[in-house]
């Protein structure tokens, strides 16, 4: 049994599964030269093609050269961007972009100076001899700063492409161009054969594979016959490279595909052909290869296709990335009117342009100029009648229909199981649903919900880790305090004298001691208020024996309130007069205690006695002095217990100033106490006379 490189040696095709075969209409455009167009006025540089980590290095009114880098960037995936033409930088604005979305994205403009002036910085051409003296590193390096992208219609970054991490056996050159209308690369193949040939040999250099096939659609007989001459002339080994010629089919130029019908082998969903030591390129990107190493030419032009019958000058042309396609219609004389559709790209994978001031960018390779009779008419989309044909015609064996209910039901959940990220959005099956569902449309919208969802989560995640880190940071610099606090604390106990440690120990038992005394004037005034509140409403004898005892409960807690700060400024070793002072002032306020718990205890006397004369008014007479000697009694009783809170007011502040004598004020006291109860008894006895007569 013959090995995978033997039939291919031999060159065995097989079967690719789906395709069609769309009408081809490519002689519109290639029975021309490619040919330039003049310079346009202005040229619009969309920024988000330059890719991340980007950082735009020229601004308003700077003069750029052909060819000057407009970006930097320090990711590895970063692809510069360069200044079609000489000029000055007019503004950075928001442009309207060359997307099937139609959204504009930030741009650079640049204003021609009609010049053309190359950028100093461009080195002249190399010798083979000198490109063979350049390493791996500086060729990819090249690659990079040429900014070169793949110009199959993917663009992605060529450097990295050719970087792989494994090893690669077998590199396919593409050059089937099978999508209607699209004639560049096979005009590119035409003219430029021997530069195409010598990007091929670089990339064969830099990946090392035991097999290269050139693969061109058996309907391009003239790009054939030229390629073949240049690879007799180019250095490439002979053994092991051929020029296979494929069998008309769309889309056999997809990737995938173009494997498949080669080798045989299906790259697996989610895996790229790298996976299995297979690489793929385009013709287009061979060609660039050898203007950035040979030539030291960055990717500042490429070859479009503008066809269609809308357009009288339908053909091929060198058109700088970043020309406004108002311009390039212009130019080939575009004959629509406003209605007419500007289609980007071929009609089966293409998408109508929304503003023709978009630019073209470097995977722009058709602009498809159409008349009304070349589009089909406008159908009103019907339910699917479930034929199956999407699913026949499918190149990635997918279900069409499912991935269609599941898009339409924005059910992107169950699109993505039904594997939608491998749909390649051929439209096979768009072109032969009889229903007129526009199928791929669905599939675009669902790529880009689900993009966006990611995108959203991916944000989302990233917020969560900043407040995350901030609240670490807040938690790390508050701990950061406490520390620098705590160790200031221990540097100033460490610094201090022993004089100031005693004064700090004295001043403690000072506010301890204080604390302690009016802890128990406080819990004393507790006490009195409860004995006297829970004592029976009896005598008077029997209050005061209830006031003593509560004076002697009162005397023992200031006595031993003044144990306890005695034992205090013993232990502090220093004895001053602050503390020597405090147990007199203790017992003083104990004596004050005992004498307002003696007035309380009266008073309650006192009003129950009241009380009783009272009730006595309503039920029998009773004698109009006993009244008069009552109310003298509660008028005694309360000038006492005025003077006693006057005295007991009195010894609080003479704690603070100098000491009063006590016996003095409670003689002057009872004197004031006798005066107001005469006074009383006199007021009594002339209402009583006047009552009576």
């Amino acid at each position: 049994m013959l090995t995978l490189f033997e039939q291919i040696d031999k060159g065995t095709l097989w079967r690719s599964t789906g395709g069609i075969h769309p009408p081809e209409r490519k002689t519109l455009s290639n029975r021309t030269q490619i040919k330039s167009l003049p310079l346009a006025d202005e040229y619009v540089v969309p920024l988000p093609q330059v890719g991340e980590s980007a950082i735009l290095i020229v601004k308003p009114g700077d003069y750029v050269a052909k060819g000057a880098i407009l970006t930097k960037g320090t990711n590895f995936g970063h692809l510069p961007a360069h200044a079609p033409t000489s000029g000055h930088v007019s503004c950075i604005e928001i442009r309207p972009g060359n997307h099937a979305s139609g959204l504009a994205v930030l741009s650079c403009v640049i204003s021609a100076d009609g010049l053309d002036t190359h950028d100093a910085h461009i080195h002249p051409a190399l010798s083979t001899n000198e490109v063979d003296q350049l390493t791996d590193e500086q060729l990819l390096t090249k690659i990079q700063q040429a900014g070169i992208a793949g110009l199959g219609g993917a663009a992605f970054p060529t450097h990295i492409k050719l970087s792989p991490a494994s090893d690669i056996e077998l590199i396919i050159i593409n050059g089937i161009e099978c999508e209607p209308y699209i004639t560049a690369d096979d005009m590119l193949m035409r003219e430029k054969s021997d530069e195409i040939l010598n990007g091929i040999a670089i990339i064969h250099r830099l990946l090392a594979p035991k097999r290269l096939i050139i693969a061109i659609e058996d309907n391009k007989p003239e790009a054939i016959e030229e390629m073949q001459h240049a690879l007799n002339r180019s250095s490439l080994p002979k053994d092991g490279v051929r020029i296979t010629s494929i069998p008309t089919l769309y889309p056999s130029g997809g990737e995938k595909q173009l494997i498949q019908i080669l080798t045989g082998q299906e790259v697996p969903s989610g895996a790229i052909p790298a996976q299995l030591g297979i690489v793929v390129q385009n013709v287009a990107t061979a060609y660039a290869i050898n203007q950035a190493i040979l030539r030291d030419f960055p990717l500042i032009e490429r070859v479009v296709t503008v066809t269609g019958d809308n357009t009288q000058l339908a053909g091929n042309y060198w058109i700088p990335i970043g020309t406004p396609i108002s311009h390039v219609l212009t130019q080939t004389q575009f004959i629509g009117d406003e209605h007419d559709k500007v289609i980007i790209g071929g009609p089966m994978m293409g998408y109508a342009l929304h503003n023709d001031n978009a630019p073209t960018l470097k995977g722009s390779n058709c602009i498809l100029l159409p008349a009304s009779d070349e589009l089909a008419p406008e159908q009103k989309e019907l339910p699917c009648v479930r034929c199956g044909e999407c699913a026949h015609v499918c190149p990635v064996q997918l279900l069409p229909q499912q991935l269609f209910w599941h898009a339409q039901a924005q059910e992107y959940d169950k699109a993505t199981k039904f594997n939608l990220a491998d749909c390649i959005e051929c439209g096979c099956c768009t072109y032969v649903c009889p229903s007129e569902i526009p199928l791929v449309e669905y599939y675009r919208i669902a790529k880009s919900a689900i993009k966006a969802e990611a995108e959203e989560k991916k944000q989302a995640e990233l917020a969560k880790q900043r407040f995350d880190l901030r609240t670490q940071r807040l938690e790390d610099e508050k701990r950061a305090r406490e520390e620098k606090q705590k160790a200031s604390a221990a540097r100033r106990k460490s610094n201090m004298s022993s004089s100031d440690k005693d004064a700090v120990a004295l001043a403690m038992a000072r506010i301890k001691a204080k604390k302690a005394a009016q802890k128990a004037v406080a819990t004393q005034d507790d006490t009195a208020s409860k004995i006297t509140s829970s004592m029976p409403e009896t005598s008077a004898p029997a209050d005061e024996r209830q006031a003593k005892i509560a004076a002697a409960i009162a005397r023992a807690k200031a006595k031993k309130a003044g144990l306890k700060q005695d034992a205090a400024d013993s232990s502090t070793g220093n004895r001053s007069e602050d503390t020597d002072t405090v147990a007199p002032v203790d017992d003083k306020k104990a004596r004050i205690a005992a004498t307002v718990a003696k007035a309380k205890a009266k008073k309650a006397a006192l009003q129950q006695s009241a009380d009783e004369a009272d009730t006595s008014t309503v039920n029998t007479p009773v004698d109009d002095k006993k009244k008069a000697r009552i109310a003298a009694t509660v008028a005694k009783a309360k000038a006492k217990k005025a003077a006693l809170q006057q005295s007991a007011d009195e010894a609080d502040t003479s704690t603070v100033n100098t000491p009063v004598d006590d016996k003095k004020k409670a003689r002057i006291a009872a004197t004031v106490a006798k005066a107001k109860a005469k006074k009383a008894a006199l007021k009594i006895s002339t209402n009583t006379e006047d009552d009576k007569d």
